[in-house]
């Protein structure tokens, strides 16, 4: 049975993979900032999809519009 019992080894965090539908959708959500009129929505969305991992429609909906929650 392996245990993280070494000091070294417990210290180090995780490396983070970016997967490559996070990779994706990132520069999707980047195109989408750049378009009129989605300047401000793009980053809500980023956060919710990609920082909370949610893709539920009531949250997606809640970032498209806040205004309305």
């Amino acid at each position: 049975m392996d245990t993280i019992e070494d000091g070294d080894q417990a210290a180090e965090p995780p490396a983070k993979v970016k997967s490559v539908a996070a990779t994706i959708l990132g520069e999707f959500f980047d195109t989408l900032e750049k378009e009129k009129g989605f300047g401000e929505i793009a980053p809500r969305l980023r956060k919710v999809v990609l920082e909370d991992g949610v893709f539920a429609e009531p949250s997606i909906r809640a970032a498209l519009f806040p205004e309305a929650s």
